[in-house]
């Protein structure tokens, strides 16, 4: 039997420095992992290490060596193994700690933009008894003491209770879940930022959106530019302006409405890209994946708005052309980043597109799920006219880091479980 604790884990390092800090001459006592047998890793660089006696350490061990830096080079006098390494997979490669620590800074580049200008950053509860009602989303279940909850897909009905309450500048940054199939831009469990502003509309969102994405890129490259290997994506303010009209019109060729004039909407499409018999959402979507997405957001983001109605259930419809919603998402090199409205907060009307979602949701053969009465009481008691947004932070890391996935930006993406 083994006795613990045992002497080939120590539980104490002598470190002085790390490899950053190491100045010609002066002796020092540095740590890391051998990533070759004359060279050592910390989390600052590598250095290389010269050694005029043998010492018992193997490529992968975790190790701490003293020592003189001097010609670009360490001169061991001592090296003591911390962590013997045995065979196993390298938990995280260059690259992806290289994005993790982007990753960081963006988080915080975030977090100073909103607190900089005047807004609270919120928690709201991951686990609710009502997740959204949206038709395409499907909630992770979970029970608590004989209750139904659900891991939730968005923080907004929670966040538009503390606009009702009094709050006017709001954001979030939280995990949500969604089940759905793991690709590209797509995983179960992802990062959120939401944010909402009282006494606007979804205009004011759109510049919020495009200085704070700017703003960011500039903090990691000095200038506001996203570069992927098909394009470079200028991000300096104001960004393009298209409708969902214009845009069918300029890439599809399509002038009628899904909705009103279906049959028409599919005859102008072609057979060749939807059925007959498809209904005007998945019609819809079949045309813009194929004809519109791919040419948005090139050379300039594009911010892609007023968008069919039932395509926006909780977002208002305009005064002037009610068939249309204000809701607008935004594209950078063919990427879909977030989806904003000026935020729905008629409580009657509300509560009939929930319970029009709900309807859908059964007739499709998706979970059905009870309305959120707390985020209407909330409506009740009355929220002010409000703009807000939902923005896929992995993806946008995604875009400023250059990676091809959203899982290259993760330390443990659901690829990898």
């Amino acid at each position: 039997m083994r006795d613990y604790p045992s002497p080939q884990y120590p539980a104490r390092c002598k470190r002085t420095h790390r490899i950053c800090e190491l100045q010609s001459g002066a002796f020092a006592v540095v740590a890391g992992r051998l990533v070759t047998r004359d060279s050592l890793s910390d989390e600052t660089g590598t250095v290389c290490l010269c050694f005029d006696t043998a010492y018992e350490a193997k490529t992968g061990d975790i190790v701490e060596v003293e020592g003189r830096f001097k010609d670009n080079g360490f001169s061991v006098t001592g090296l003591r193994v911390l962590v013997p390494s045995r065979d196993g997979a390298v938990p995280l490669s260059q690259s992806v700690q290289t994005n993790l620590r982007k990753r960081a800074k963006i988080i915080a580049g975030i977090r100073r933009f909103f607190d900089e200008k005047g807004f609270v950053e919120v928690e709201t509860p991951l686990m609710v008894p009502q997740p959204g009602m949206e038709p395409h989303l499907e909630a992770f279940q979970t029970m608590y003491e004989m209750h139904q909850f659900y891991l939730h897909t968005s923080p907004e009905y929670a966040m538009k209770r503390l606009l009702a309450a009094g709050f006017e500048r709001i954001y979030q940054v939280c995990k949500v879940f969604r089940h759905e199939p793991v690709g590209r831009m797509h995983t179960p469990e992802f990062t959120m930022l939401e944010w909402y502003r009282a006494y606007a509309d979804y205009t004011d969102i759109m510049v919020d959106t495009e200085y704070l994405i700017a703003e960011l890129a500039t903090d990691l490259y000095g200038e506001p530019v996203v570069r992927t290997d098909q394009c470079a994506v200028d991000l300096t303010p104001p960004w393009e302006r298209i409708s969902v009209r214009e845009a069918m019109l300029r890439y599809a060729g399509i002038t009628a409405d899904p909705y009103s004039e279906t049959a028409a909407f599919i005859r102008q499409a072609g057979l060749s890209t939807v059925d007959k018999d498809d209904p005007p959402d998945v019609a819809f979507f079949k045309v813009f994946l194929d004809r519109v997405e791919p040419h948005l957001g090139v050379q300039k983001p594009a911010i892609l708005y007023d968008y069919p109605a039932p395509m926006a259930a909780l977002a208002k419809r305009k005064s002037n052309a009610p068939d249309l919603a204000e809701r607008f998402e935004v594209y950078i090199a063919g990427v879909e980043l977030c989806n904003a409205f000026t935020e729905l907060n008629d409580p009657d009307e509300q509560r009939q597109r929930l319970e029009e979602e709900a309807a859908q949701r059964v007739r499709e053969g998706n979970p059905a799920y009870p309305i959120d009465e707390r985020f209407l009481a909330a409506l009740e008691y009355g929220m002010p006219p409000s703009g807000g947004i939902a923005l896929g932070v992995d993806r946008l890391i995604m875009l400023l880091t250059g990676a091809s996935s959203i899982s290259e930006v993760m330390a443990f993406p659901m690829s990898d479980q």
